[in-house]
């Protein structure tokens, strides 16, 4: 006689093969699938009865009473949720997502706190990075104007990179500079994270080497290392690339 284990495996096989949702018990604490999502459309783009892109992420912290808990992005795409209401988040802002007749779906009672929206970089060690940040440079005359005082603004990734595959949603510059090495080719900064590395690089969506272009890496941040800490989030200690003018500085904040 098969066990009950090998019994549930079969069905779940059957129902599977016939399109259909199966919860895994193991896998999901015995209700029907589900995760824990945050929040990366703009607050303009975010609307009951509507789809919203959520990113995964996992859960962590050790689990005893009173202990802190902690979130970190899933490196994989992020994901169309369907918004239930009658609250509305905010850019963000963590939802349960829970799998309902073939899709995603997520409920939310009250509305989001309003922080202004953030941003969320899969595997970066960061999960709580506002979402406007101010780039400050030293000396923006040095290697060639190469780095600019400028607004970086967390939101969807502009389709002009797509050849760039580049993430749903990045940092980018809200404004574009000439590049006088490139014929004045214009071009935004486009800040990225790696575990605890930032990385500031620069994209051209019309450049002599390409269209659209991505140039090599400029400067990194260490974080953990003096100056620079996810909450409060800044970028302050970091270092131009080898043979970079020595007065090249360039610090990132919230704005």
């Amino acid at each position: 006689m098969a066990g009950q284990g090998s019994f549930d495996d079969f069905r779940r096989l059957r129902l599977r093969r016939a399109g259909r949702v199966v919860s895994e018990p193991e896998l999901f604490g015995g209700g029907v699938p589900a995760f824990v999502g945050r929040v990366t459309s703009p607050g303009s783009r975010i609307a009951v009865g509507k789809f919203l892109l959520v990113q995964p992420t996992f859960v962590l912290g050790v689990e005893v009473e009173g202990g802190p808990g902690a979130f970190a992005a899933i490196g994989v795409p992020t994901v169309p949720v369907y918004l239930v209401g009658p609250g509305t988040p905010s850019t963000g802002d963590l939802l349960v997502c829970r799998h309902i007749d073939h899709r995603w779906a997520a409920e939310r009672s009250v509305a989001g706190k309003g922080r202004g929206g953030g941003g969320s970089l899969s595997n970066c060690d960061c999960t709580e990075i506002p979402a406007t940040l101010r780039m400050t440079s030293a000396d923006p005359a040095c290697n060639y104007r190469m780095f600019q005082t400028c607004t970086l603004q967390y939101g969807p990734t502009p389709a002009l990179f797509a050849a760039l595959n580049l993430p749903p949603s990045t940092f980018l510059s809200t404004e574009s500079f000439p590049d006088p090495i490139s014929a004045g080719a214009r071009f935004y900064y486009y800040l990225t994270c790696r575990l605890n590395q930032f990385y500031l690089t620069r994209v051209f969506p019309v450049s002599p080497l390409g269209s659209p272009y991505r140039d090599g890496i400029l400067y990194t941040w260490l974080v953990g290392g003096y100056g620079n800490t996810c909450s409060p989030f800044r970028l302050d200690n970091g270092l131009a690339f080898p043979g970079s003018d020595l007065s090249c500085s360039v610090t990132i904040d919230p704005a």
